[in-house]
């Protein structure tokens, strides 16, 4: 009796196994038929029953009738008619379905053994021949980019960032070695830098500033959006107050953007503003000994030395080196000319003022008048070369113009000084003004 009950069971269990393989069998005739939703809720109900053996294979089964309506909505892209909420929809339910056939494919058995089935392509019936979870995730890594741009054309942005993520996170997908995913990404580098970018933007605008610190790696690898990495990246840190990582960043985007000042020009006013002599020092410093041939380096180690250490000597070598590497670089001339005007300030309490002591009078404002002069070329270099930055050189010629007038210049300097005021108020254009003068862009000696 015990012999005949124990086989009646395995009948029974044969029986049920025979009954769920003909569901699957059933699911896969449906989708040949391209009756997707038919065959989407017979595999569903197969998934659902606890006496299903072949899990593996039936999740595998609705990744691919998913991946089937996919398709479909793809070739419709072209023609306008795309279902974009089906294709939604398709894609999420499609990559669940792969991952997890892929998580039991890889489960040991009772015996703890692990025989992977599903991972490549298999024969399972005469209908399908299947191509396995790894390629079929592997064809959908665009897929999520898709999902995004359909959010993003109905205005959520949520929505949108939610697919950006999933797209750059796809590769790390557990179908793949570690080795595989680097591969994936190192091939395909341009679209996920370009990915990248869309997710650290959308993060940033919710504020979201560590999952921007997270992505923005991507932004900056790419070249067309550097800058706007740079700042997310130095924002975020901002955001964060984590001051020693900001400083740092600007440093990196002073080197990886040799034509960026903004980015010099906010880390000296960082130092300046905390009093930070000997960290700038340092880090102008570090900066050429990292960048020997970045004019920006050279610049910013000029523009410490001038502003922060008086040190004019070292400034004008700096903005020497700077304007070695590109001549016509309009802030290095500009702040060459500083340097004279600025050194002759440091020492003006020392200059006789008064006119009865004529000699020294005399000699001290011809003293003077010798920092004028070779201040002069400098700042009408930087004219020639940014004619729209008035408010750059425009003061600075008017002030040189004036202390110049003395000897046989004098009458030219008046008129200089005369017509460079009617320019500031907006009377003269600069080309004009250039063109009256006939001023050249020159290379003055130190």
């Amino acid at each position: 009796m015990k012999k005949t009950l124990l086989s009646l069971l395995a009948l029974m269990a044969t029986a049920t196994t025979q009954a769920q393989d003909m569901k699957i069998f059933k699911a896969e005739s449906l989708m040949e038929e391209k009756n997707y939703n038919e065959a989407v809720a017979v595999i569903k109900e197969c998934i659902s029953n606890p006496k299903t053996k072949k899990l593996a294979l039936a999740y595998h089964l609705l990744g691919e009738i998913n991946s089937r309506i996919l398709n479909d909505e793809i070739s419709n892209l072209q023609s306008g008619k795309c279902d974009t909420t089906r294709y939604i929809n398709a894609l999420e339910e499609a990559i669940e379905a792969f991952t997890k056939s892929n998580e039991i494919d890889q489960a040991p058995n009772d015996k703890g053994k692990v025989k992977v089935r599903y991972l490549n392509a298999f024969e399972n019936s005469s209908l399908v021949k299947y191509s396995g979870n790894k390629k079929r995730i592997k064809g959908m890594l665009d897929y999520y980019g898709y999902a995004a741009n359909f959010e993003n054309q109905r205005k959520n942005q949520e929505g949108a960032l939610k697919f950006f993520i999933k797209d750059m996170e796809l590769p790390k997908n557990p179908v793949f070695t570690q080795e595989e995913t680097a591969e994936i990404y190192k091939k395909r580098q341009s679209y996920y830098n370009k990915i990248g970018y869309y997710t650290a933007m959308l993060s940033y605008a919710k504020k979201d500033y560590n999952q921007v610190l997270k992505y923005v790696p991507y932004a900056i690898a790419d070249s067309s959006s550097l800058r706007d990495g740079y700042l997310m990246k130095m924002d975020a840190h901002l955001a964060l107050k984590d001051t020693a990582a900001w400083v740092q960043t600007v440093k990196e985007a002073i080197q990886a953007m040799p034509n960026n000042v903004a980015n010099c020009q906010n880390l000296l006013k960082y130092y300046d503003d905390h009093k930070m002599n000997n960290e700038a020092k340092e880090m102008a410093e570090e900066l050429v000994q990292k960048s020997p041939n970045n004019k920006i380096s050279w610049y910013t180690k000029g523009c410490v030395y001038m502003n922060t250490l008086k040190q004019y000597n070292v400034a004008r070598e700096s903005f020497q080196k700077a304007l070695n590497i590109d001549k016509d670089f309009v802030y290095a001339q500009f702040n060459m000319g500083c340097t004279f005007v600025n050194e002759l300030m440091s020492i003006k309490d020392q200059l006789v003022t008064d006119r009865t002591k004529v000699d020294q009078y005399n000699k001290d404002m011809a003293k003077a008048r010798e920092y004028y002069r070779k201040a002069l070329p400098y700042f009408e270099n930087a004219l020639i070369l940014a004619p729209s930055k008035a408010a750059l050189w425009g003061y600075n010629l008017q002030t040189v113009y004036y202390n110049l007038q003395d000897g046989a210049q004098k009458e030219l300097m008046q008129k200089k000084e005369a017509d460079m005021k009617k320019v500031m108020e907006g009377q003269l254009s600069s080309e004009e003004f250039i063109a009256k003068y006939n001023i050249a862009q020159t290379s003055p000696s130190l």
